[in-house]
């Protein structure tokens, strides 16, 4: 009776013993998938820009563009600070053998032969109780703190049998649209402004090139326009 009693105790430990090991593996197999599945989520896909377009900002001075780095003005309400030019180069002195129109598509083509490469620009300035950063990607933008700067974007190119021509609309943006010209004017609150201002050109091909609406990628240039008082 005895052995017995022994033999089912023995069947009862081995059957309980049995149970809390699978218990501990369904446990350890759970948090293994716990931990997988959080690493897959935290895992983001790395950033990376390809786009190797050279680009800078100049001055165009007959059949010459120079480089801008830095330059002074005075703002003076509704009065143009300048005209500048982007161009995909980043040489300090470019010598023209043809129309700007024509030299500017023909460089760009040597890098954006397909058209998917869009160039963008932001402005960067300080204000008394504000940093203000903002990006112009296309007509809709230049309308962005209009109170104190007035921007105005131009495509010589699709221009470039005209005697004149006007800024770009919104209306007629486009995917072949070029800006090759971004022109800078002070607003009535241009006297706001209490720092330099900060011009970036860029070029980019998708949403991913920026970051909290930062640009990120490569290819990209500033120059300062200082404030004279």
């Amino acid at each position: 009776m005895k052995k017995r009693k022994i033999i089912i105790l023995i069947f009862i430990i081995t059957i309980m013993f049995s149970g809390c090991n699978k218990i501990e593996k369904k446990q350890e197999t759970i948090k293994d998938t716990k931990k997988q599945t959080q690493k897959t989520e935290i895992k983001e896909p790395e950033y990376v820009d390809n786009n190797a377009t050279p680009i800078s900002f100049y001055n165009r001075q007959g059949t010459k563009l120079i480089k801008l780095t830095e330059i002074s003005k005075k703002l003076n309400i509704e009065e143009v600070i300048g005209t500048y030019h982007p161009y995909p180069s980043t040489e300090d002195e470019i010598i023209l053998n043809k129309s700007f129109a024509e030299s500017f598509y023909d460089e760009w083509q040597k890098y954006n032969p397909n058209n998917n490469i869009k160039i963008g620009f932001n402005i960067k300035f300080k204000l008394a109780n504000e940093d203000i950063s903002y990006n112009i990607l296309d007509p809709s933008h230049t309308f962005d703190k209009w109170e104190y700067l007035m921007n105005y974007l131009y495509d010589d190119y699709a221009n470039r049998n005209k005697d004149f021509y006007s800024h770009l609309e919104e209306n007629e943006y486009n995917d072949s649209t070029l800006f090759t010209t971004l022109k800078i004017q002070s607003s009535y609150q241009c006297a706001d402004i209490i720092s330099p201002i900060q011009v970036t050109v860029f070029t980019y091909d998708s949403e991913d090139d920026f970051e909290n609406n930062e640009y990120r990628g490569n290819s990209k240039s500033t120059f300062t326009i200082n404030i004279e008082k």
